[in-house]
């Protein structure tokens, strides 16, 4: 996006509703492949927007139309800085049972936090009970990939 080294950013405000989620991909999309991103980075990147968007909405703002879930794409030559907040109540990330565990295996849920954690590099929450929650997920970039086509 800005071969300067400087940072750029590209932001996007939507209605707590799951239909936008397809909107949020394909943003989330295009930046990774501006950015020269590999497939499968790209997949994960996107994998993990679609996740942090979905607990904003389900989690964060209980499917609140009336509330908005915004998304920020950072990104300069050497980071993809991604904050998807909510206007909810807030939570403790650490207070979410590990999936891994025995007991969790078959559960249909929970899975979340440990996707974004698998999938970036750095997750992290900033929870403001008054003003909802901010996940911020980071991923380091290699060298720029050649353009396809």
């Amino acid at each position: 996006m800005n071969p300067s080294g400087g940072w750029e950013s590209v932001e996007l405000v939507v209605p707590s509703s799951l239909e936008y989620l397809s909107l949020v991909n394909a943003v989330a999309e295009e930046i990774s492949e501006r950015l020269g991103i590999e497939r499968e980075v790209r997949d994960a990147i996107g994998s993990s927007v679609i996740e942090a968007c979905t607990n904003a909405i389900e989690h964060g703002n209980k499917n609140d139309r009336k509330k908005s879930v915004r998304i920020r794409f950072r990104s300069n030559s050497e980071r993809l800085e991604i904050e998807v907040s909510d206007q909810g109540k807030g939570f403790d990330p650490d207070s979410i049972a590990d999936p891994r565990d025995p007991a969790n295996l078959m559960r249909e849920r929970g899975r979340g936090i440990f996707i974004l954690r698998t999938f970036m590099d750095e997750v992290r929450f900033a929870i403001e009970p008054s003003r909802g929650t901010t996940v911020t997920m980071s991923k380091k970039l290699g060298p720029a990939l050649p353009k396809e086509g």
